[in-house]
């Protein structure tokens, strides 16, 4: 995983001081750099020195030189290539790239397993996993760096912290001697009565990774599993699902695809907008606020379906739970300087904002940051007891270490006096219905229920079974009040949903509910706008194999990188919540993001049903180093209408250096979930903020083939890029592709179904936009070519992209909309 900050300006790929591993039938070693100037560059293998030729069939976005060189690569064992720059004082070495003739593979696919049984009294176990030697393998590890969130860390398996617990793994090998196209995962599976967690050795302990068990069930002999899956030169998404598919045959659940909400109903696919940092972070709410806020909304003309009441509502009391600066909850109603109930709340923002259909509260699942209040009138009616918090009841977890560093986590003061005040087990279920049912009189429809992990402290046994039934009885209140899936989990990083029995689907009868996938938007750290793109899509590698729908968090449209963030919402399957400051949004994102249905006129958030993953490619890149170097780039894939997008984030460290990134073949058949035999498939590129297009044939019949670069792209600190890249159907004598909505970032989602008939290309599209055609030239394009929708004759524009190459805009915006239609039909073709 090294860095290019030897190549100053130019960008390899595979980067400078990297361990290439070859196959014994490989010929030839290829080697491509991006250069922000022209260059002369040389490769050198022993005696023979080869020039780096200039490729002109790519397109380059940002005043880049592509180049690349093939070496005869007819060694045996190891060998080294040097790199030059030749310039005016001769030559200058940049570095170097290491090649390993790798024998061939004899590893196949294979499964591993490690039951561990706390038999009764026992309440913690740790026992060593003999399949995986720490030495061999580096990767990301999912580390619980901080009391309720998991974030993905690259690390050496040697260098796994024996303290900081591990959730997950994805590994790759380290050394020659393995082999070099394994891809490893490694889950620890949860229950609800037994949590269990990796970690290196501790003191007096043999070297090793260990799995780390703890009681949560008093009773009983309990079993729970780790599981690993090894697989070769395969899709790292699908070797994490096979390890998750293991720990549901070891448990005995079913490995059937999860249930996704489906209902037209679910809040959570319309704009959403929250109260917390728009009124201000830690801000009580009162009535003035909430009327300024939603007036200004309602001028803005903010289309909000769905709408949050964050924290600062509800009834408090303070220094009751054995701090001073403790907060517990009073009674089920707001606090008094609100100056009026919760009621009158919702019946503001619904008077107020028409278009609201939905309004969502704020709490935890304790009901306050620090439980109940112990002489609280709720304590003494649901017969509420205290409950130790203990950062030891989940060991390895570090005690705090102040401010924002990175290892910062269990923040219990005090914790001999630190307690909460929770209804007993048996009582939960009735806690939870009484106070959702007061929620639902007052208009809400759903909750947002957040410092969920925190429960990991609660002390002993006793403790881990109270946090199991705040849970199981708060999720079945829920959904008996008001639906299924109107809970938005939050701070919800620990074992039973990260990596246990709920996450695998069986305590929610294997649907789907929705999780926040990562730390807070905006928070006061360095790096923290790249960092929380990184984090909700590493995070989402292995979320979003779980009966979770990933929540990436709210966002501004007008502060803190606002279309950098926009992006990532749009290609997540959660809500899409915004939170900006009374009077300041920007429209032009909103538009982007949201689409007018063609029936009701009602708008939709515009988002892809799974969240975007990595690229198979960029998993293993150093994308976050600083200086110019590559971007983090994740894949979405369209199965309506077998297309994709490619998007890019500039990540480089500290936001002072551009990327600069090459695009090859291969990463159109990995977005494309084609197989690398695949060849001479038509594709149309689109390049949505350069407005920019190319066609490209896709032949990966030869290894070789596979890295040709077909485009190079240069983004600025702060930036973000989309491809959107779609077959070419034939249409008589022309290739025609549609790119859907090209005004929206995941435009290609509004293509519900293509197909050709006769001399036309027809699509439904399911929302209001700019659709986009591109038109391979025939004939007389000005003259042939007709549109119509819904049958009739309908206004287009064309615009000339390459010498062969048109394309055409069809404003869905002047379409209108009727009850008779479920989507537009467009058709494109000859006369």
């Amino acid at each position: 995983m090294a860095t290019n900050s030897d190549s100053g300006s130019i960008v390899f790929t595979p980067p400078l001081g990297e361990t290439v591993f070859m196959t014994a039938e490989s010929s030839s070693f290829i080697l491509s750099a991006a250069s922000t100037r022209s260059v002369k560059i040389l490769a050198q293998i022993g005696d023979e020195v080869s020039l780096f030729k200039s490729i002109e069939d790519v397109l380059a976005l940002g005043e880049l030189q592509v180049y690349q060189v093939s070496l005869n690569a007819t060694f045996c064992g190891a060998t080294e290539v040097s790199i030059f720059e030749h310039g005016n004082s001769g030559r200058q070495l940049l570095g170097t790239i290491s090649l390993v003739r790798s024998i061939e593979s004899k590893v196949m696919e294979r499964e591993f397993c490690t039951k561990v049984i706390l038999d009764e009294g026992e309440n913690f176990k740790s026992q060593r996993l003999e399949w995986l030697d720490q030495h061999r393998w580096e990767g990301w590890a999912w580390y619980r760096p901080r009391d309720t969130w998991i974030e993905a860390s690259f690390t050496s398996l040697h260098d796994l912290s024996p303290q900081v617990t591990t959730h997950s793994l994805l590994l790759r090998p380290t050394t020659p001697a393995n082999d070099p196209h394994s891809v490893f995962a490694v889950f620890p599976a949860s229950s609800s009565e037994a949590f269990v967690t990796l970690s290196a050795a501790r003191a007096d302990e043999a070297p090793g990774i260990y799995a780390r068990v703890r009681r949560v069930k008093k009773s009983g002999n309990v079993d729970v599993f780790v599981t690993g899956k090894l697989g070769l030169k395969e899709n790292p998404v699908t070797i994490i699902r096979g390890a998750i598919d293991l720990a549901c045959e070891k448990y005995g659940l079913s490995t059937a695809p999860f249930q996704t909400d489906t209902d037209g109903k679910n809040p959570f696919n319309r704009l959403g907008f929250c109260t917390w940092s728009s009124i201000g972070e830690n801000v009580p709410l009162t009535y003035d606020l909430m009327k300024n806020l939603v007036q200004s909304l309602r001028q803005d003309k903010v289309p909000i379906g769905t709408f949050i009441i964050d924290d600062g509502w509800q009834d408090i009391r303070t220094g009751r739970n054995g701090a001073d600066t403790s907060r517990g909850l009073w009674t089920f109603g707001t606090w008094p300087e609100m100056g009026c109930s919760l009621s009158e709340v919702v019946k503001l923002i619904k008077d107020t904002l028409e278009t609201v259909r939905d309004v969502g509260v704020w709490m935890t699942l304790y009901g306050y940051w620090n439980s109940v209040a112990p002489d609280s009138p709720l304590a003494k009616k649901y017969e509420m007891r205290t409950f130790r918090l203990n950062p030891n009841s989940l060991p390895g977890i570090p005690q705090p270490l102040g401010g924002f560093d990175t290892h910062q986590t269990c923040s219990i003061a005090d914790p001999k006096d630190r307690v909460y005040c929770l209804p007993p087990k048996h009582r939960a279920y009735d806690f939870w219905k009484d106070y959702f049912s007061s929620c639902a009189t007052a208009g809400v429809s759903f909750v947002k229920v957040d410092n969920q992990a925190y429960g990991s402290f609660l002390e002993d046994v006793e403790g881990g079974e109270e946090f199991v039934a705040m849970w199981d009885g708060m999720t079945k209140a829920a959904n008996e009040v008001f639906g299924g899936n109107r809970v938005i989990h939050c701070m919800a990083h620990y074992e039973r949903m990260f990596n246990g029995d709920i996450g695998l689907g069986a305590a929610t009868n294997r649907k789907k509910v929705v999780f926040r996938n990562s730390d807070d938007f905006g928070l006061p750290r360095p790096n923290v706008h790249r960092d929380h793109i990184r984090y909700n899509i590493y995070n989402a590698l292995l979320t979003s194999n779980l009966c979770l729908v990933p929540d990436a968090d709210m966002f501004m449209t007008n502060a803190q990188w606002p279309e950098y963030h926009a992006t990532l919402r749009a290609f997540f399957d959660g809500p899409v919540l915004a939170a900006d400051k009374p009077g300041s949004h920007d429209s032009h994102i909103l538009e982007k993001l949201i689409g007018v249905s063609p029936t009701s006129g009602i708008h939709e958030v515009i988002k892809t049903e799974n969240a975007i993953r990595p690229l198979c490619r960029n998993v293993w890149e150093r994308f976050l180093d600083a200086g110019v170097g590559p971007a983090l780039k994740g894949s979405s894939y369209i199965s309506s209408c077998r297309s994709a997008n490619i998007v890019l984030w500039n990540c480089r460290a500290e936001a002072q250096d551009d990327a600069v990134d090459l695009i090859y073949t291969e990463d159109i058949l990995d977005a494309l979930d084609l197989p690398t035999g695949s060849k001479n498939i038509n594709m149309a590129i689109w390049i949505s903020d350069a407005a920019k297009a190319r066609s490209v044939t896709v032949n990966a019949s030869t290894g070789e083939n596979k890295f040709q670069p077909v485009l190079a792209i240069r983004l600025p600190p702060k930036a973000v890029e989309i491809l959107s890249i779609a077959p070419y159907h034939a249409v008589g004598e022309a290739a025609i592709a549609c790119l859907g909505l090209i005004d929206k970032y995941a435009g290609l989602v509004a293509i519900t179904k293509l197909e050709v008939l006769g001399t036309r290309l027809s699509a439904n599209i399911r929302y209001q936009g700019i659709l986009g055609f591109l038109v391979s030239e025939s004939g007389n394009m000005e003259k042939d070519l007709r549109v119509t929708l819904d049958g009739k004759e309908f206004p287009f524009t064309m615009a000339h992209q390459s010498e062969k190459l048109y394309l055409v805009q069809v404003d869905l915006n002047a379409a209108g909309c009727s009850l008779d239609r479920d989507y537009y039909t467009v058709q494109i073709g000859f006369s």
